[in-house]
């Protein structure tokens, strides 16, 4: 995603906006993890509370909804934790590290194709559940327009990064096998 808005060169410290890649790039990194996250939570929660069978104001609600809500307070909260993490960790470094960081994540491959399936899930769950929530429908019942629409994007984000890791596992195992190949066979306790 980030390869066809920026440029990148041939060499690290000739990467312009190094500062804005990296922030979209740990932005969208938290965004995701944030989602992953909410929605273990919610998983979490709904089995305790069956087990427990202690009926709470959240449990109440069908937990489809609660995965939505769950999932949009955890993606907005891995934005703000990446954000704050970024920042600490990149307080005072030189430029050419900004460059350096920047230009590894444009020359990533699956990174980059990653980027692009989460992305896109991000939007099509942003335009799903908005038109969902605008008519009051479905998932979406019982909860804010924009807790919906942050919860579809964050549930686009997660759909998108599994289907980039269920189209990229044969093409794993096969580049594997071309290593094997290329390396001859392993082996046995490392021996050379």
């Amino acid at each position: 995603m980030l390869q066809l808005i920026f440029h990148h060169p041939t060499y690290a410290e000739d990467q312009p906006s190094a500062h804005t890649i990296l922030t979209i790039h740990c932005l969208h990194r938290g965004f995701t993890t944030g989602a992953i996250i909410g929605s273990l939570v919610s998983f979490a929660r709904s089995a305790s509370s069956t087990i427990i069978r202690r009926p709470t104001a959240i449990v109440s609600l069908p937990w489809t909804t609660r995965l939505l809500s769950s999932a949009a307070i955890g993606s907005l909260s891995g934005t703000a934790f990446l954000a704050i993490g970024m920042t600490a960790r990149m307080w005072g470094c030189e430029e050419i590290e900004w460059q350096d960081r920047s230009w590894r994540i444009l020359a990533n491959k699956g990174q980059n194709e990653e980027d692009g399936w989460s992305a896109g899930g991000i939007m099509l769950g942003t335009v799903g559940m908005g038109i969902m929530a605008r008519r009051g429908a479905g998932l979406t019942a019982g909860l804010p327009t924009r807790q919906s629409v942050v919860g579809g994007a964050a549930g686009g984000s997660i759909l998108g990064t599994v289907g980039h890791v269920l189209t990229n596992s044969g093409r794993m195992q096969d580049m594997e096998k071309k290593m094997v190949a290329a390396e001859g066979p392993l082996k046995p306790n490392g021996a050379l």
